[in-house]
């Protein structure tokens, strides 16, 4: 069986890896947090604001730890984001708690994409 490119140099979620993205995350979230506060027009804007931060540690966390599942999930929290954003300006109609459960499904999917390609490579490589 041939493995794709990007499955060949991805890499696992490792417990540093987790605590990077955490930093990153909070970092991103608490920027995010501190415009709002300042921009008062963006205080409805708070699910966009943890979806952008979600996004933006996915990147950060990708380009540093190559981590499979935020390469899928980046994209995902990003789209997540400008939905978010367009619900809460109020130019769609839609139930955010749809969104949301799509997100955590996808989330999901991508640890298992994650474990079940690039976790089975290193368990054959460790065997």
């Amino acid at each position: 069986m041939t493995t794709s490119p990007i499955v060949t140099r991805s890499c696992c979620t490792t417990p540093s890896a987790m605590g990077f993205w955490t930093a990153m995350f909070a970092l991103f979230y608490a920027v995010g947090l501190l415009v709002r506060s300042i921009v008062p027009a963006l205080q409805p804007y708070g699910d966009t604001v943890i979806l952008t931060a979600l996004a933006a540690a996915c990147v950060v966390n990708l380009r540093r730890n190559r981590t499979l599942h935020c390469g899928l999930t980046a994209p995902l929290f990003a789209i997540a984001a400008i939905v978010a954003g367009l619900i809460e300006a109020g130019l769609l109609r839609f139930d955010e708690r749809v969104m949301w459960g799509v997100v955590i499904v996808g989330v999901a999917i991508a640890f298992l994409v994650e474990w079940r390609t690039v976790g089975r490579q290193r368990r054959a490589s460790n065997a």
